[in-house]
């Protein structure tokens, strides 16, 4: 098999095997990686999903930045923003019902949310008399949140290392299928740990590494691979092309979630499996959860993990 010397970035392994390989997407008639192939390496250590490139976050804040809603919908195959939502929005109900378990809303409390898009979560945590803000690499999306969440609401157009927020600003910060779009999520997280106050929660949602190996073993290589991708085919636009998500520069495991956090400042209090929906959510969240439990924690076949956590002091 194949292998990168190119270092895991969580916990720095090295001669990882390769265990994906596709052309990449092309966005804005650019590719979404330089190379323009998509390879994904898996660290043996700790099981990070990680892309064997030397991709910068100059080059992707290039792609980014003309990201609109009817963009993203071509992307996804097909799949607009309606249909995305109805999918979504459960699971960010799920999210802000977890986070007030372990700090409920208080008057006067501000959230920011990093890869804000179109500010669904944020008018979730309105609704509890929360003052949403966000940062947003896309002029479109950046503008549309500041028309949903009125005056007061800041959202910062651009680079996280240029927003202009305060120390211990925020009760809330969230970050919902975000860093793993970053060349340096660990940077990212440093960057938030000032802004959340000494008792506020940091919360965010990262892919998967076990769901996304699994799903291109399935497409590509296994037994079933010929009847897997008809259909996933049916099913949506996107797997005609390919099977992996492209702007994925990382997946997470468990393991790599808590590391992530630690580095970044945090201390994970919870971390959960989460992604899947509807239906097929009531019949495979419990399966995955329990696989989950058995494994220790080892293999995580959901398509995201969900993870909140508390500032460690700052020194």
């Amino acid at each position: 098999m194949q292998t990168t010397p190119r270092p895991c970035y969580i916990c720095s392994e090295t001669n990882n095997p390769i265990v994906a390989s596709e052309p990449v997407e092309y966005r804005f008639n650019r590719p979404l990686l330089p190379e323009g192939v998509y390879r994904f390496a898996r660290c043996r250590r700790c099981s990070t999903l990680y892309v064997d490139s030397s991709v910068t976050d100059d080059y992707l804040t290039g792609i980014y930045a003309n990201e609109t809603v009817e963009s993203a919908t071509e992307a996804g195959g097909g799949v607009d923003h309606t249909q995305m939502l109805s999918r979504r929005l459960p699971e960010f109900e799920r999210h802000w019902a977890r986070m007030k378990q372990f700090r409920p809303p208080r008057p006067g409390d501000q959230l920011l949310d990093v890869g804000s898009q179109t500010g669904d979560f944020g008018a979730l945590a309105q609704q509890d008399g929360v003052q949403p803000h966000g940062v947003e690499l896309s002029s479109s999306y950046a503008e549309f949140c500041r028309e949903r969440w009125g005056k007061g609401s800041q959202v910062h157009w651009g680079p996280l290392a240029d927003a202009p927020f305060k120390s211990a600003q925020f009760q809330y910060i969230t970050s919902f299928e975000t860093l793993e779009h970053m060349c340096d999520p660990v940077d990212a997280l440093c960057r938030l740990r000032p802004w959340l106050a000494p008792d506020g929660l940091m919360a965010l949602s990262v892919p998967s590494s076990d769901y996304f190996h699994f799903k291109f073993w399935l497409l590509r290589r296994s037994p079933l691979t010929p009847v897997a991708k008809r259909v996933f085919e049916r099913r949506l636009e996107f797997y005609k092309k390919q099977v992996l998500p492209h702007t994925h520069i990382y997946n997470f495991s468990h393991r790599s979630v808590r590391l992530l956090l630690e580095r970044g400042g945090f201390q994970p209090v919870f971390v959960e499996l989460t992604g899947w929906h509807g239906r097929l959510g009531t019949f495979v969240n419990p399966m995955a959860r329990a696989l989950e439990v058995i494994s220790g924690s080892r293999i995580g076949l959901a398509p995201s993990l969900f993870a909140v956590a508390s500032p460690l002091p700052c020194g």
